[in-house]
């Protein structure tokens, strides 16, 4: 069970993997789905996990991850709490660039676990991505 680190495997030629951490694998699959219907000129993988960490077991067949996205739906108190269990296993270097926040039911305020979920999201953000870019999506759309 070891931490995600962004160089610890050499690139492959013009294919990203791309890494979906959420709770909601309805969600996740139909992330995935609308990535792979886009044009692009690249061939993409991409692989879908409950949490972190990844099983050690299969590590040496794990390629090289580019971005990891966390997917966290606001009505869900366990969703945002499984992903702040997660970060611990992402190496900081990661945060440059290779992840990404995806919070989903934000349009649907009566439906929040608490008031304070919104809080609870830029807290979360700032205390683990202090100096470095970040991208944070709020969504009210079911993707």
């Amino acid at each position: 069970m070891a931490v995600l680190r962004p160089l610890d495997k050499l690139p492959m030629l013009n294919s990203g993997v791309l890494l979906l951490v959420g709770t909601d694998e309805a969600l996740q699959q139909k992330l995935a789905e609308a990535v792979l219907q886009e044009k692009k000129d690249f061939n993409i993988s991409i692989h879908l996990a409950r949490s972190l960490p990844l099983p050690s077991e299969r590590d040496h067949l794990r390629p090289r991850i580019d971005l990891i996205v966390f997917m966290i739906d606001i009505k869900s108190k366990y969703s945002l709490k499984n992903v702040e269990t997660s970060l611990a296993y992402v190496d900081a270097n990661f945060f440059l660039g290779k992840v990404c926040f995806l919070v989903t039911g934000v349009g649907r305020g009566s439906s929040c676990y608490c008031s304070t979920t919104s809080a609870n999201i830029t807290d979360l953000c700032w205390s683990h991505t202090r100096s470095f870019c970040l991208v944070l999506r709020l969504t009210d759309e079911e993707i």
